[in-house]
Parts: structure tokens; sequence; C-alpha cells
């Protein structure tokens, strides 16, 4: 579970900024994050708040806001989402559910990876971007 590294990670920078800019708490965060990590915002959040327990985060109200993927070609200038960009996946390299029918991209675990296994579904090129919708990041404070 990827969701307690990265609650783990926002916690320590979110105390690291209390800290240097000499606050006492903070009141509200607001995170963004990438609809290629498929994150599972019930287990993030819980993370988030087992990990702040008894710092200055602690009650901190958290607001989670999913960015959508959106892959673009250098090539030909076609733009793809991540629906598409999964059905790629299945159809090139037979990715298979688990056998409980929770399946996980590839790209969930390593998003530069795209790189390697996608190809623009207009031209076929590997070149192309990943413009948005990978990152995990800190949106938005209020203390």
């Amino acid at each position: 579970m990827h969701e307690w590294s990265l609650a783990d990670a926002v916690v320590h920078s979110l105390l690291d900024f209390i800290s240097s800019k000499g606050l006492k708490s903070l009141e509200m965060i607001e995170i963004t994050f990438g609809e290629i990590l498929e994150l599972n915002i019930d287990i993030f959040r819980e993370a988030f708040q087992d990990i702040s327990k008894g710092t200055p985060l602690e009650g901190a109200k958290l607001i989670l806001r999913e960015e959508k993927a959106l892959f673009r070609c250098n090539s030909c200038g076609a733009e793809w989402d991540f629906e598409t960009a999964d059905k790629i996946l299945v159809r090139e390299f037979g990715v298979m559910e688990e056998p409980v029918g929770i399946k996980e991209s590839p790209l969930h675990f390593l998003p530069d990876l795209a790189k390697t296994l996608l190809r623009c579904p207009r031209c076929g090129s590997r070149d192309f971007d990943l413009v948005s919708g990978k990152d995990l990041r800190v949106s938005k404070v209020i203390a």
C-alpha cells in the first residue's frame, strides 16, 4: 500500500513547513493527487490521520482532489486520458485483474513506464508527454 508511504512523506513535509514558518498548527490541508496514482483515498486519509496524531497536524481538515491524467503526443498532437491508456495496456500486454477483482495499472506503481509501455493511439509514436495526473502535491494550506 503506497498510500501509507505517501501520507508519511506528506506529513513530514508539512511538519517541516510548519516548523520553518513558525506556525503552531494547520486548520486545512488540500492535497492534489494524480489519477495515475490510483490512490485509495480512504486508506490515505486513515494513514494521514494516524501518522499525524500528536503533531501540529492532528485535527486539520484534509481535502483530497484528484487531477485527471492527460497524455499528449508530441508527433501528432493527439491527447488521451488514463482510461484510454489503460485500454492500450490491456490490449497490448494483457494486463489482468487480481483474483479478488482489483486491477492496478503498471503505471500506478511506475508512472515513468508510460514511455516504454504506451504508444499514441492515433499515430503510434512513443514521443508523448504525461501532461497531468501523475503527481501528488500539497496544493493549499490554511493556518
